[in-house]
């Protein structure tokens, strides 16, 4: 079994393949092509049950894809404070016709990052909007960058706003923005990112809702990819409830996991009123809805197939 470095693993990403690589799971899904079993989280909690770090697994296998994927990425929110990564983890790569295994790409939980801010980049791209348009970022971690970087990267975009609890770590998250070339500016308050932002990508590990309904203004394109286990949730459920259109990754992982399952249970939507992300994707022409002025949601908990898709694109990239 051929054991992949994380520096191997970053020197064979590109990232807008990475994107295209992702689009591809995420529709082959909608037509039926993959099999995601039901994810696997265990929560840490300390002796006073709160919560404090966590760990996925998640795997998939896809029709006419040699690999089955099983990744796990864990870490706690402990570990700055200790000197450590914040997460770790690793993608197993199994033969989908001996069983195997082929590859595990050690990469410390690089490609989840990856594979989520593609999904991010994404979802955004599902609306419309010019290029002087700025996007909104709630949120100072590595996904926060990460997601910047990707969706401006992949719609042509310049401008982020960016909030987090921290001023300091907002501070020098739009630092890194600006080193990286965009022009990125902290502000005081959330409903000043939301106001100032055609698209908004939510990025916490919050429970209980950091964006409120009266945060938002009449027309916003929200990505939201911080609540992706029971417990966190990013949006005030109100928000849900005036959207004209919802869009879920794993229709069923939402409903327990994330903004879509609390919005649900607050009694604010259906449960049936999702569409389908993977079947938007694959849509010939984009879909009318997102063009219109409104609230619009896609609400992402991460799937097996994204990490089926990066890490076999990985493992052909870099070849014998």
């Amino acid at each position: 079994m051929r054991i992949v470095s994380l520096a191997e693993i970053q020197a064979a990403i590109v990232p807008e393949a990475a994107v295209e690589a992702v689009k591809a799971g995420f529709v082959a899904h909608a037509k039926g092509l993959v099999h995601c079993p039901e994810p696997t989280q265990i929560v840490f909690r300390d002796e006073g049950q709160e919560q404090h770090g966590e760990c996925h697994v998640k795997s998939a296998t896809w029709s006419g894809n040699p690999y089955v994927a099983v990744k796990i990425a864990s870490g706690s929110y402990r570990n700055a404070a200790r000197g450590l990564p914040g997460a770790g983890g690793m993608v197993l790569l199994i033969s989908a016709d001996t069983g195997l295994p082929v590859a595990l790409l050690h990469d410390e939980c690089w490609l989840t990052n990856v594979r989520t801010a593609a999904a991010g980049a994404l979802a955004a791209g599902l609306k419309p909007v010019a290029k002087d348009a700025t996007l909104g970022v709630i949120g100072t971690g590595t996904q926060a960058e990460m997601q910047a970087e990707m969706i401006c990267a992949h719609l042509g975009l310049s401008s982020v706003a960016v909030w987090g609890r921290s001023g300091e770590k907002a501070a020098a998250l739009g630092g890194r923005l600006r080193a990286g070339g965009l022009t990125a500016t902290p502000m005081d308050t959330v409903h000043e990112v939301c106001h100032a932002s055609a698209i908004l990508v939510t990025t916490t590990p919050a429970t209980s809702p950091v964006v409120q309904l009266e945060d938002v203004p009449g027309t916003l394109h929200i990505v939201a990819v911080g609540a992706d286990t029971p417990g966190k949730t990013e949006l005030d459920p109100r928000i849900l409830g005036r959207a004209h259109t919802i869009v879920t990754d794993a229709h069923q992982e939402c409903l327990s996991n994330s903004d879509f399952g609390a919005a649900v249970r607050a009694g604010e939507i259906a449960e049936d009123c999702d569409v389908s992300f993977g079947e938007m994707l694959a849509l010939a022409e984009p879909d009318p809805r997102m063009a219109e002025d409104g609230i619009s949601v896609v609400d992402l908990t991460g799937m097996g197939v994204q990490d089926l898709a990066i890490a076999s694109m990985t493992l052909e990239a870099l070849g014998d």
